[in-house]
């Protein structure tokens, strides 16, 4: 994640502009599919189907989603209206610099988001884990914990390119002098703040992830059902 902001950062500080939005989402998918690389499915035994279908409400955090969401129609709004300058010193160089265009952050950001649904799914929907009552319970609390992370990865990408898409027009909206209104200015900003703390939030919930008991995690209430009738 931070060499993706990083990277991204510094491109928009270049006449590659249009590539930081692509930089910073394969940064993250890189860093991503390395954690879940080296993060081991507890419940390796052998697999067999659930008797009740998984359903992805059930592991996929609603308020995360809300959020991502919300995020992602505040960045649709910024991209509706005339771009700011380019941030770059093309013009300082070159005498001329290339229209701005969000075309390449919308897109990138709507293959993350199509990514994160896809890989969800396929997580939730894979066989089930282990045979026994404690082994389902071990691979449900493993499914909760993947779903969330890659929630919690696409929220954060959302809100750090909101934060930066926030900041960038206010930072025009207070010169006054080339007709920007200092009011909107500081409404934009509070948003880059706001902006930059979901990111701090969601970023910090990839590093520090609260330990979970097996049971707490969302269990097949058919095996509870045959457990009942066999000891009934």
């Amino acid at each position: 994640m931070a060499v993706g902001v990083g990277t991204a950062f510094a491109l928009t500080r270049t006449y590659l502009f249009d590539l930081a939005p692509v930089a910073l989402v394969l940064a993250v998918l890189l860093g991503a599919l390395a954690g879940e690389a080296v993060t081991p499915r507890r419940v390796r035994g052998r697999g067999a189907a659930s008797l009740v279908p998984r359903r992805v409400r059930d592991y996929a955090p609603r308020r995360d989603v809300i959020v991502a969401a919300l995020l992602g129609v505040g960045i649709a709004g910024f991209a509706s209206y005339p771009t700011p300058e380019r941030p770059d010193h093309e013009v300082k160089y070159f005498g001329t610099a290339a229209p701005v265009s969000l075309t390449s952050t919308l897109i990138a950001l709507g293959v993350t988001a199509a990514l994160t649904v896809v890989i969800v799914w396929l997580i939730v929907r894979a066989p089930q884990a282990g045979i026994n009552e404690a082994d389902t319970a071990t691979d449900n609390a493993w499914r909760h914990d993947a779903v969330h992370r890659l929630v919690h990865t696409c929220t954060a990408v959302f809100a750090i390119v909101f934060t930066a898409l926030a900041f960038w027009y206010a930072d025009r909206q207070w010169d006054w002098r080339a007709g920007g209104s200092p009011a909107w200015g500081l409404a934009l900003s509070v948003l880059a703040g706001l902006g930059l703390a979901t990111f701090g939030y969601y970023a910090g919930a990839l590093v520090v992830t609260p330990q979970r008991l097996p049971g707490s995690a969302p269990t097949d209430p058919a095996r509870h059902v045959g457990a009942d009738g066999v000891a009934g």
